[in-house]
């Protein structure tokens, strides 16, 4: 290729989902053990019974607990929310970065959701195994505007169906591939909406500006005056002032023995976030493909990105959420959703630990037992 022709395949190349095969060292499968990871996992099996995405809202509420420094800098621990499709069975998961906030998890979830059980995974792996000749997809999920402006959530324009039965759908893959969403959240202090400490780029200041039309024209400016589609996106934002909310990461990854059933599940998953979440401001979620268009550095990139998601890094994206938006995209379903392979849990009340669990945590020790983890922090972007 001459180097005309690859200067306009470097500023005409965009992001795909291009799954590719992984060398983590010497040819092993990649493994995050428990004992290596910061923090406690938590495998929930909900009970069909609960009121979905309002039990939700009432959880992340309930541990929106915001510490700070004598500066008033946020310091507060990240956690994150996640569902597998692991071994052939979808599986819902919550990561606590501390004994202390697993412990209030757990109560809480079995407060806001009735017999549903969760456990401590003590033993075993902390995240799905990842084989060397698998190919691996995976993306980001990203707001499409600034914070101020919310995604659809239960509380505004509602959902016709919980977005959670196609997502779920969408993960059902081969049964020895891996699907994995997460949602890192850390909680935000209270003046998210107060824009810088001079309070410019306020949310004040963005709805007053809607209601003053628009600057249109370049030889001839004049001002359109504001649409009723502008004041309705005013009066939104207005209603963000004060409410609790979360700064959030979103990751989709994928993995199988098939590079097309890889790709296909990572583009189907970040399309069901992307499709589900519009909100009539035109505020969405959009998707970031973990891509580079030569393979060595695409491979560094995902490599990088399991890492992360295996550690359960919190990166600052400039994402925030409010509650009800968070449990829109972070939240344990319901029956309404019909999704084969869940993890459900089908009696009330009682702790006893499922019998599978034991046979899981064994078969992860038996996959694992000659394999190192090799997972680092990343230190840069995507």
């Amino acid at each position: 290729m001459s180097p005309f022709g690859r200067l306009t395949e470097v500023f005409h190349s965009s992001p795909q989902y291009e799954a590719t095969q992984l060398d983590f060292e010497g040819g092993e499968p990649f493994v995050q053990r428990q004992g290596d990871t910061p923090g406690t996992l938590l495998r929930i099996r909900p009970y069909k019974e609960n009121e979905g995405v309002v039990d939700g809202a009432g959880l992340l509420q309930s541990v929106h607990d915001v510490t700070t420094n004598f500066r008033g800098k946020n310091t507060s621990d990240h956690h994150s929310f996640e569902v597998w499709f692991d071994e052939g069975k979808i599986c819902f998961y919550m990561h606590a970065a501390t004994d202390a906030a697993a412990d209030k998890f757990r109560r809480r979830v079995g407060n806001n959701y009735a017999n549903s059980e969760v456990f401590r995974v003590e033993d075993g792996h902390a995240f799905p195994i990842i084989e060397p000749d698998e190919y691996v997809a995976g993306a980001w999920l990203e707001m499409e505007k600034i914070p101020y402006y919310p995604i659809r959530h239960h509380n505004s324009e509602g959902f016709e169906t919980d977005p959670y039965g196609e997502i779920t759908s969408e993960m059902l893959s081969l049964d020895d591939s891996t699907v994995v969403t997460q949602v890192v959240f850390r909680p935000a202090k209270r003046s998210w909406t107060d824009g810088d400490r001079f309070k410019h780029n306020s949310v004040d200041e963005l709805a007053y500006a809607l209601c003053q039309g628009t600057s249109v024209g370049w030889l001839n400016p004049r001002t359109r005056p504001a649409s009723a589609k502008d004041k309705q996106a005013a009066k939104t934002i207005e209603q963000q002032r004060g409410q609790q909310a979360f700064h959030v990461n979103i990751r989709v990854l994928t993995a199988s023995s098939e590079q097309d059933e890889a790709e296909a599940r990572a583009r189907g998953v970040a399309g069901m976030f992307r499709k589900y979440y519009n909100a009539v401001t035109e505020q969405g979620l959009d998707d970031i493909p973990v891509w580079h268009r030569r393979k060595r550095k695409r491979a560094n990139r995902l490599r990088r990105f399991v890492q992360r998601m295996s550690n359960r890094d919190w990166i600052d994206r400039h994402m925030i959420m409010t509650v009800d938006e968070l449990a829109g995209v972070a939240h344990i379903p319901n029956a309404e959703i019909e999704t084969p392979n869940i993890d459900w849990r089908y009696t009330q009340r009682g702790d006893r630990v499922p019998a599978d669990v034991g046979q899981y945590d064994q078969a992860a020790d038996r996959s694992s037992s000659n394999h190192q983890n090799v997972a680092t922090r990343g230190q840069d972007g995507i």
